[in-house]
Protein backbone atom coordinates (compact mmCIF):
# COMPACT_ATOMS: atom_id res chain seq x y z
CA UNK A 1 0.00 0.00 0.00
CA UNK A 2 1.53 3.54 -1.09
CA UNK A 3 2.44 6.18 1.80
CA UNK A 4 -0.65 8.25 3.04
CA UNK A 5 1.26 11.66 3.42
CA UNK A 6 -0.65 14.22 5.83
CA UNK A 7 -1.34 16.82 2.93
CA UNK A 8 -3.06 13.56 1.36
CA UNK A 9 -4.85 12.65 4.39
CA UNK A 10 -6.38 15.99 4.50
CA UNK A 11 -6.60 16.75 1.19
CA UNK A 12 -8.92 12.97 1.16
CA UNK A 13 -11.14 14.27 4.14
CA UNK A 14 -11.81 17.78 2.88
CA UNK A 15 -13.31 15.85 -0.28
CA UNK A 16 -14.79 13.07 1.30
CA UNK A 17 -16.43 13.81 4.90
CA UNK A 18 -18.51 16.91 4.07
CA UNK A 19 -20.10 14.69 1.17
CA UNK A 20 -20.28 11.94 3.53
CA UNK A 21 -21.89 14.36 6.58
CA UNK A 22 -24.15 16.29 4.41
CA UNK A 23 -26.02 13.13 2.87
CA UNK A 24 -26.20 12.07 6.25
CA UNK A 25 -27.41 15.14 7.38
CA UNK A 26 -30.38 15.35 4.35
CA UNK A 27 -31.46 11.86 5.43
CA UNK A 28 -32.05 12.66 9.11
CA UNK A 29 -35.95 11.53 9.81
CA UNK A 30 -37.93 14.64 10.22
CA UNK A 31 -35.27 16.40 8.24
CA UNK A 32 -35.61 17.71 4.34
CA UNK A 33 -36.40 14.27 2.79
CA UNK A 34 -37.41 11.92 4.96
CA UNK A 35 -40.96 12.21 6.68
CA UNK A 36 -40.27 16.22 6.44
CA UNK A 37 -41.81 17.83 9.74
CA UNK A 38 -41.41 22.10 10.87
CA UNK A 39 -37.78 21.72 13.21
CA UNK A 40 -39.77 24.20 15.16
CA UNK A 41 -42.95 21.72 15.95
CA UNK A 42 -41.47 19.76 18.35
CA UNK A 43 -43.98 16.98 18.63
CA UNK A 44 -44.06 16.49 14.41
CA UNK A 45 -40.21 16.10 14.65
CA UNK A 46 -40.27 13.65 17.27
CA UNK A 47 -43.30 11.75 15.89
CA UNK A 48 -41.16 11.52 12.50
CA UNK A 49 -37.56 10.32 14.93
CA UNK A 50 -39.64 7.61 16.42
CA UNK A 51 -41.60 6.61 13.29
CA UNK A 52 -38.10 6.00 11.42
CA UNK A 53 -35.91 4.90 14.67
CA UNK A 54 -33.40 2.45 12.96
CA UNK A 55 -32.22 5.52 10.23
CA UNK A 56 -32.37 7.96 13.16
CA UNK A 57 -29.88 5.74 15.46
CA UNK A 58 -27.84 5.37 12.11
CA UNK A 59 -27.94 8.83 11.31
CA UNK A 60 -27.01 9.96 14.68
CA UNK A 61 -24.05 7.97 14.57
CA UNK A 62 -22.61 8.39 11.59
CA UNK A 63 -23.06 12.33 11.45
CA UNK A 64 -20.27 12.77 14.16
CA UNK A 65 -18.30 10.54 12.64
CA UNK A 66 -18.21 12.77 9.61
CA UNK A 67 -18.04 15.85 11.14
CA UNK A 68 -15.01 15.03 13.37
CA UNK A 69 -13.13 13.52 10.05
CA UNK A 70 -13.96 16.70 8.51
CA UNK A 71 -12.46 19.01 11.14
CA UNK A 72 -9.09 17.08 10.96
CA UNK A 73 -8.91 17.62 7.48
CA UNK A 74 -10.02 21.71 8.17
CA UNK A 75 -6.93 21.01 10.78
CA UNK A 76 -4.25 19.87 8.35
CA UNK A 77 -5.39 22.09 6.27
CA UNK A 78 -4.66 25.14 7.75
CA UNK A 79 -1.04 23.20 9.28
CA UNK A 80 -0.11 23.10 6.01
CA UNK A 81 -0.18 26.80 5.05
CA UNK A 82 1.06 28.80 8.21
CA UNK A 83 3.29 31.09 7.02
CA UNK A 84 2.75 34.24 4.94
CA UNK A 85 0.10 36.64 4.47
CA UNK A 86 -2.60 36.91 7.18
CA UNK A 87 -3.50 32.79 6.78
CA UNK A 88 -2.13 31.67 10.13
CA UNK A 89 -3.96 34.01 12.60
CA UNK A 90 -7.51 34.50 11.17
CA UNK A 91 -7.53 30.52 10.14
CA UNK A 92 -6.02 29.38 13.29
CA UNK A 93 -9.03 31.54 14.88
CA UNK A 94 -11.21 30.11 12.57
CA UNK A 95 -10.35 26.48 12.87
CA UNK A 96 -10.66 26.82 16.85
CA UNK A 97 -14.39 28.33 15.98
CA UNK A 98 -15.16 25.56 13.94
CA UNK A 99 -13.72 22.40 16.20
CA UNK A 100 -16.47 24.32 18.67
CA UNK A 101 -19.20 24.17 16.79
CA UNK A 102 -18.84 20.87 15.79
CA UNK A 103 -18.56 19.63 19.63
CA UNK A 104 -21.87 21.36 19.73
CA UNK A 105 -23.43 19.56 16.60
CA UNK A 106 -21.83 16.34 18.36
CA UNK A 107 -23.58 16.59 21.11
CA UNK A 108 -26.49 17.25 19.27
CA UNK A 109 -26.39 13.98 17.52
CA UNK A 110 -26.12 12.32 21.22
CA UNK A 111 -29.41 13.91 22.21
CA UNK A 112 -31.15 13.19 19.10
CA UNK A 113 -29.78 9.24 19.46
CA UNK A 114 -31.20 9.15 22.90
CA UNK A 115 -34.72 10.09 21.46
CA UNK A 116 -34.78 7.51 18.46
CA UNK A 117 -33.37 5.04 20.34
CA UNK A 118 -35.35 5.92 23.16
CA UNK A 119 -38.16 2.64 22.18
CA UNK A 120 -41.40 4.90 23.40
CA UNK A 121 -43.81 5.26 21.19
CA UNK A 122 -44.64 8.54 19.61
CA UNK A 123 -47.59 9.61 21.95
CA UNK A 124 -45.12 8.85 24.58
CA UNK A 125 -42.01 10.39 23.35
CA UNK A 126 -43.33 14.03 22.43
CA UNK A 127 -44.02 14.64 26.40
CA UNK A 128 -41.10 13.31 27.77
CA UNK A 129 -38.59 14.66 25.04
CA UNK A 130 -39.86 17.61 24.38
CA UNK A 131 -37.44 19.74 26.12
CA UNK A 132 -34.92 17.47 25.05
CA UNK A 133 -35.34 18.35 21.55
CA UNK A 134 -36.12 21.99 22.45
CA UNK A 135 -32.33 22.18 23.70
CA UNK A 136 -30.94 20.06 20.25
CA UNK A 137 -32.37 23.39 18.49
CA UNK A 138 -30.91 25.89 20.86
CA UNK A 139 -27.58 24.12 20.59
CA UNK A 140 -27.67 23.10 17.26
CA UNK A 141 -28.75 27.44 16.90
CA UNK A 142 -25.36 28.26 18.42
CA UNK A 143 -23.28 25.95 16.87
CA UNK A 144 -24.29 27.00 13.83
CA UNK A 145 -23.73 30.21 14.33
CA UNK A 146 -20.22 29.73 15.54
CA UNK A 147 -19.28 27.68 12.91
CA UNK A 148 -20.73 30.04 10.36
CA UNK A 149 -17.90 32.54 11.98
CA UNK A 150 -15.50 29.82 12.00
CA UNK A 151 -15.93 29.31 7.87
CA UNK A 152 -15.81 33.13 7.41
CA UNK A 153 -12.80 33.54 9.32
CA UNK A 154 -10.79 30.51 7.14
CA UNK A 155 -12.18 31.79 3.99
CA UNK A 156 -10.79 35.21 4.54
CA UNK A 157 -7.67 33.87 5.60
CA UNK A 158 -7.32 31.52 2.19
CA UNK A 159 -8.35 34.00 0.51
CA UNK A 160 -4.63 35.60 0.80
CA UNK A 161 -3.00 32.22 -0.46
CA UNK A 162 -2.27 32.13 -3.91
CA UNK A 163 -2.35 28.46 -4.35
CA UNK A 164 -5.91 28.78 -3.49
CA UNK A 165 -9.22 30.05 -5.97
CA UNK A 166 -9.64 33.75 -4.60
CA UNK A 167 -12.96 34.06 -5.91
CA UNK A 168 -14.08 30.87 -4.74
CA UNK A 169 -12.54 31.59 -1.24
CA UNK A 170 -14.60 34.98 -0.99
CA UNK A 171 -17.74 33.28 -2.45
CA UNK A 172 -17.11 30.96 0.75
CA UNK A 173 -17.25 33.80 3.00
CA UNK A 174 -20.28 35.35 1.47
CA UNK A 175 -22.12 32.33 1.39
CA UNK A 176 -20.57 31.68 5.35
CA UNK A 177 -21.92 35.58 6.33
CA UNK A 178 -25.56 34.51 5.00
CA UNK A 179 -25.23 31.55 6.96
CA UNK A 180 -24.77 33.22 10.06
CA UNK A 181 -27.91 35.86 9.26
CA UNK A 182 -30.35 32.96 8.33
CA UNK A 183 -29.45 31.01 11.34
CA UNK A 184 -29.54 34.03 13.64
CA UNK A 185 -33.27 34.52 12.07
CA UNK A 186 -34.70 31.14 12.70
CA UNK A 187 -32.99 30.96 16.20
CA UNK A 188 -34.94 34.64 17.02
CA UNK A 189 -38.09 33.09 14.85
CA UNK A 190 -39.09 29.80 14.83
CA UNK A 191 -41.69 30.33 12.13
CA UNK A 192 -39.08 31.30 10.06
CA UNK A 193 -37.04 28.11 11.43
CA UNK A 194 -37.47 25.80 8.45
CA UNK A 195 -37.18 28.13 5.82
CA UNK A 196 -33.56 29.35 7.26
CA UNK A 197 -32.75 25.61 7.79
CA UNK A 198 -33.19 24.90 4.20
CA UNK A 199 -31.40 27.94 2.69
CA UNK A 200 -28.52 26.80 5.26
CA UNK A 201 -28.14 23.69 3.75
CA UNK A 202 -27.86 24.89 0.62
CA UNK A 203 -25.39 26.85 1.93
CA UNK A 204 -23.73 24.12 3.10
CA UNK A 205 -23.65 22.76 -0.75
CA UNK A 206 -21.49 25.39 -1.74
CA UNK A 207 -18.97 25.48 0.95
CA UNK A 208 -19.17 21.40 0.36
CA UNK A 209 -17.71 22.38 -3.33
CA UNK A 210 -15.31 25.22 -1.80
CA UNK A 211 -13.63 22.56 0.40
CA UNK A 212 -13.70 19.84 -2.42
CA UNK A 213 -11.47 21.97 -4.19
CA UNK A 214 -9.10 22.95 -1.41
CA UNK A 215 -8.98 18.76 -0.64
CA UNK A 216 -7.72 18.84 -4.68
CA UNK A 217 -4.93 21.59 -3.86
CA UNK A 218 -3.88 19.45 -1.44
CA UNK A 219 -3.44 16.56 -2.97
CA UNK A 220 -1.78 17.61 -5.48
CA UNK A 221 0.62 19.50 -3.64
CA UNK A 222 2.56 16.82 -2.59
Amino acid sequence: MGTLSTNKLGGLLLMVAPVFTLVFYFLQPGGSLIDTADPADGAATIAAMISNSGLGQVVSVLIPIGLLSFVHGITILQGSAKSGGSLEPLSRIGVQFVWVGVIGWVIGSGMTLAITGSGFPAEQAVPLFGSLYSATVGLGTVAGIIVGIGFLLLALAISTRGEHNKIAALVAAVAAVVAIIVTIIGGMDTSQLQNMTQITGVIYLVHMVWFIMMGLTLIKSE
